[in-house]
């Protein structure tokens, strides 16, 4: 691990030489790399007296003021901890319980979530932003009067860069701990592939509550790039906002591609601007993928894979022609393992398994986090140590191919077993995507009864075709127990906080209207009667 760094020296570098440089826009504001480090300076400053836990707390995203916030924190020489907005009041004042935070940085919308009952259990230290009225007691980051803080405080490898909490629905996320020296390991191997410039125009599509936020920041920091943030505005109309802005260089989830896909927004070279487009967090379809390579004729696109467990990617791979393509699921493959991986495909009992078996996704590198906060049992679970090298085990299947490459297959946990069959739930949804014609498309297990799964019910955004219609064109390719029994046609799917497609929402979904009906006598909800008609009215 290394010594004597600090995650924003490369911040404070590239300051001294563009100080004038665009460092982030967002709307109508804008910073420059002078004045983000002046007041990352100030805020460090400000911080330094009252560090303890040396943890702070940012309330806010898609904002001038939480990546001061962050700036500041590293600056500092403490660790930044993500706070999301979407969560409830009751697991945010749990977590503050739990992390006792030296300091909270707020934006504007991180200073309505501050009521009384959160202010009762948040750090008597609180700074905020731009378009936050004065508030009692808290200290406006525009006008902290303390000298600069000259240099970035140098930390040990060893100590906490940031935490990031996983974004769970149901229950308390985990807080992902990872260390400065895991962060530097893997921006001096992204760098590289990258090549950022100070020319380059970033599009941040991400909370700074998802990891895929690291990337973009402190490599944009390394190099002097200008971060463009999206607002929610802007991610109903991405194909506007990056012409507009000239983006240069776009990571996302797949699903913004789906979207822009479905509303047939897609054409030939419509993103001369771009070079470099990176997607991550989910199967890449190779339909979806070579669309936008069309789109961005100028550009390189690369397919990234890595747990929040993995410090942002463990794996890559380029998009060639012909793609590598995962054949059973008709997506991206995930690529070769990272240069300080060791990836290995193993069984339940952590045997590794020869190439072309099936099996989870193991990670073994100094660029893993420290494991879970708080958690001592979970993070023993989840990250083992076999034969004297550490591993992390994803719950991801997957297998390595002849070439060396891997392939993801699915979770774990979308393994169902039903009328004695083993189902992988990413399999039955490829064929949906092909039957719907659209890649906006999933397949939950439900019901589930005794903790086994009773039948199928797949989700489809393509009004054009009827639920039958795309039963029918499944039967033609898969065995009957793997059609889902009911289709449901909706006008988009829900998202998780990371803009994922959220299965746990849609069981929920399905659960609630079940327990509406307990009191109305309805047929069994078992495949046959799903697949014949029979309980389809009662159903929805």
């Amino acid at each position: 691990m290394p010594s004597n760094y600090n995650i924003v020296s490369d911040l404070a570098v590239t300051a001294n030489k563009f100080p004038d440089a665009l460092a982030i826009s967002v709307g109508r504001e804008e910073i420059t790399y002078g004045d983000l480090t002046q007041k990352a300076a100030r805020l460090a400053t400000a911080l330094a007296p009252i560090l303890k836990t040396k943890r702070v707390g940012i309330l806010g995203s898609r904002s001038i003021a939480a990546y001061v916030g962050i700036a500041g924190a590293c600056w500092a020489g403490a660790t930044y901890v993500p706070l999301n907005m979407k969560w409830p009041m009751s697991r945010l004042i749990s977590l503050m319980d739990k992390l006792q935070l030296d300091a909270l940085v707020v934006d504007h919308n991180g200073a309505k979530m501050l009521t009384d009952e959160v202010l009762s259990h948040a750090p008597k230290t609180i700074f905020y932003g731009a378009g936050v009225e004065n508030m009692a007691g808290g200290v406006s980051l525009d006008l902290i009067d303390t000298e600069p803080m000259a240099e970035p405080v140098m930390r040990s490898g060893e100590e906490t860069a940031y935490i990031m909490f996983t974004s769970g629905t149901t229950g308390e996320p985990k807080g992902v701990v990872v260390s400065c020296g895991a962060l530097k390991i893997y921006l001096d191997d992204t760098q590289p592939w990258t090549d950022l410039r100070i020319e380059d125009s970033i599009a941040e599509a991400h909370d700074i509550t998802f990891d895929l936020s690291v990337h973009n920041t402190f490599l944009a920091w390394q190099r002097g790039a200008s971060l463009h943030l999206m607002s929610a505005l802007d991610m109903m109309a991405p194909q506007a906002f990056i012409r507009k802005r000239e983006i240069s260089v776009w990571m996302s989830v797949p699903t913004i591609i789906n979207n822009m896909r479905g509303n047939n927004v897609l054409k030939h070279g419509m993103f001369p601007s771009l070079r470099l487009s990176i997607f991550c967090g989910e199967p890449l379809p190779i339909a979806a993928v070579q669309d936008w390579a069309d789109a961005a004729s100028n550009s390189v696109v690369e397919n990234i894979y890595g747990p929040t467990e993995g410090t942002v990617v463990c794996t890559r791979q380029r998009l060639t022609n012909p793609p590598i393509v995962t054949q059973k699921r008709q997506i991206l493959a995930i690529g070769e393992a990272y240069p300080n991986y060791d990836i290995a495909i193993v069984d339940p009992q952590g045997n590794h398994l020869p190439d072309g078996q099936t099996g989870e996704i193991a990670i073994s590198s100094a660029q893993l986090a420290d494991g879970y906060f708080n958690r001592p049992q979970q993070t023993a679970e989840k990250f083992r140590v076999i034969d004297g090298k550490r591993w992390y085990f994803t719950g991801d299947l997957g297998f390595k191919d002849e070439n060396g490459i891997f392939h993801h297959m699915g979770r774990t946990d979308n393994q169902v077993k039903l009328k004695g069959n083993r189902v992988e739930l990413e399999e039955v949804e490829m064929h949906l995507r092909r039957a719907c014609e659209t890649d906006l498309a999933t397949v939950v297990a439900w019901p589930i009864v005794d903790g086994s799964a009773q039948g199928l019910v797949g989700f489809s955004t393509n009004p054009a075709m009827g639920a039958e219609e795309i039963r029918a064109k499944m039967a033609q390719t898969l065995p009957e127990y793997m059609v889902p029994g009911r289709v449901e046609i909706r006008a988009d799917l829900p998202r998780n906080t990371n803009d994922k497609v959220d299965r746990n929402a849609l069981v929920a979904e399905l659960d609630s209207a079940q327990a509406a009906l307990k009191n109305v006598e309805v047929p069994s909800l078992s495949p046959d009667n799903l697949a014949d008609g029979k309980a389809k009215a009662t159903a929805k």
